[in-house]
């Protein structure tokens, strides 16, 4: 196989990567279940909050996560933009707004439990 064989090839690769991380964004943004699962996995990743920790170790384990977020809420964002339908957009906000629903019902009754603390 000759390099410019071998190139090509593995453009090819990258090319069929792509698809398949679209598709399954789609299949995910398109549940309930799948919506919440992304949302949970940008949370936990540290996406929506700072890593800034006292600890250094946990700090640094802490961006790595948010490195593999960050990439799963851009590949978010570029779906949405390229998405001319629109539905792609619709449905990010939509998981968005189901996410911080849960939270904040999540926090009241946190709030409650320690007397409006």
């Amino acid at each position: 196989m000759t390099e410019r064989d071998e190139a090509k090839r593995i453009e090819n690769l990258r090319a069929e990567e792509a698809r398949r991380d679209e598709a399954a964004l789609r299949y995910l943004l398109a549940d309930k279940n799948g919506r919440w699962f992304v949302y949970r996995m940008l949370e936990r990743c540290h996406v929506f909050s700072s890593t800034a920790d006292g600890n250094a170790n946990r700090m640094m384990m802490m961006e790595g996560e948010r490195r593999v977020g960050v990439e799963l809420y851009e590949n978010l964002r570029r779906l949405s933009v390229l998405d001319e339908s629109g539905e792609c957009a619709k449905q990010r906000s939509l998981a968005e707004a189901e996410y911080v629903s849960f939270m904040a019902r999540y926090t009241n009754g946190k709030e409650q439990e320690n007397g409006g603390l």
